[in-house]
C-alpha cells in the first residue's frame, strides 16, 4: 500500500540509505556473550537520519477481516507520500506479556525492513580471533537450574520453536537457547512455568 506517487519519498530514502550504515548491536546477553540491536537502538541509529531527510516511521496495531493482530508500519515523507505495509503478529500464549513480545519483534523487524536497515556487530574487527577461539573451545556446561528448566519446556512444548519463542517472550530479546539464559533469566522462566502448571 501507498500513496499514488512516491518520487520524493524515493529519493529522500536513496539518500538516507546512504547515511545509515549498519545497525551496531550494543546490547549483550552477559551470560552467553551474544550481541543482538534492540529496539531502541535500531530507532535510535536511524532517527537522526530520518529527520535530516524528512523522513518518518509510524506503526499501528490493527486487525484484518479475518480478526488476526496485525502491525501496520509506514513510511512517511513530508511531503505527504508514504508506503505502508503490514506484518501478522503471531502470539505464543494470548496474555498481556506474550502481546508485548510479539509486538516488540514485530516492530524492530519492520521498522529495519522498511528502511533497508542491517545489523552487524561492533567487533573492532576482532571476528576471525574469536572464530578461531570459538573452534578449539570447549563446549559450556549447563547449570542446574538450567537442566530443570529445559526438562520444563520439554513438558509443555513439543516443538523447539515454540520453546524458543516461549523463553523469547519471557526475558525479551533473541536467546539461542536455555544455555544463553542468565542465571536470573533461568529463574523467571522457572517461575512462569510452575505458575502456570499449577494454574
Amino acid at each position: 500500500m501507498n500513496s499514488e506517487e512516491i518520487n520524493e519519498l524515493a529519493a529522500a530514502l536513496v539518500l538516507a540509505q546512504a547515511e545509515f550504515g549498519a545497525v551496531p548491536k550494543g546490547s549483550t546477553n552477559p551470560f552467553f556473550k551474544s550481541k543482538y540491536a534492540a529496539l531502541p537502538e535500531v530507532v535510535q541509529h536511524a532517527s537522526p537520519v530520518l529527520s535530516k531527510h524528512g523522513l518518518a516511521i509510524s506503526q499501528h496495531i490493527c486487525t484484518n477481516d479475518n480478526g488476526d493482530d496485525l502491525l501496520l508500519t509506514y513510511l512517511l515523507h513530508r511531503s505527504g507520500q508514504f508506503i505502508a505495509y503490514s506484518m501478522q503478529l503471531h502470539l505464543v500464549k494470548d496474555d498481556p506479556q506474550a502481546q508485548l513480545s510479539a509486538v516488540t519483534y514485530a516492530r524492530r523487524g519492520s521498522y529495519m525492513a522498511v528502511l533497508g536497515l542491517v545489523a552487524d556487530e561492533d567487533d573492532d574487527g576482532n571476528r576471525a580471533s574469536q572464530a578461531k577461539a570459538k573452534q578449539t573451545a570447549a563446549p559450556e556446561m549447563m547449570t542446574q537450574e538450567q537442566i530443570v528448566l529445559k526438562g520444563l519446556l520439554g513438558q509443555k512444548f513439543k516443538v523447539a520453536k515454540e520453546r524458543k519463542a516461549f523463553i523469547e517472550s519471557v526475558v525479551f530479546h533473541d536467546v539461542d537457547g536455555v544455555s544463553s539464559l542468565t542465571p536470573d533469566e533461568v529463574k523467571l522462566c522457572i517461575d512462569v512455568l510452575t505458575t502456570q502448571k499449577g494454574e
